[in-house]
């Protein structure tokens, strides 16, 4: 958990509280989808600029706040998950893509002889 307090000045000149920055994220959409990006610096107390991956052009940097990013669905899945390098992202995202693997459970004890 992350915990920020004060002005966004301290934000600004304190790297230690700012967790955030330069970290890689997927956010996922309720229709199922989900999209991917970096938070790319504080822009104010609470508030970030990031920048969504763009297939053909980089996209403009948009602004993202805390309590976006902490969002759960009704259900309490969060919808922000972050990630220290593209590496981990792109792990997380594998597996998130990968088709799941049916498994064949016998309902049925087998007979002994």
């Amino acid at each position: 958990m992350i915990a920020f307090s004060g002005r966004a000045s301290n934000f600004m000149n304190d790297k230690t509280r700012d967790a955030l920055t330069g970290m890689y994220f997927t956010v996922d959409d309720l229709d199922g989808t989900y999209g991917t990006g970096q938070v790319v610096r504080l822009a104010a107390d609470g508030i970030y600029f990031v920048r969504f991956d763009g297939n053909e052009v980089t996209l403009p940097l948009e602004l993202a706040s805390l309590g976006e990013m902490l969002e759960t669905t009704d259900e309490g899945y969060k919808l922000w998950r972050f990630f220290d390098t593209i590496d981990e992202r792109g792990k997380w995202i594998e597996w998130l893509d990968a088709p799941s693997k049916p498994r064949v459970v016998s309902l049925v004890k087998p007979v002994k002889d």
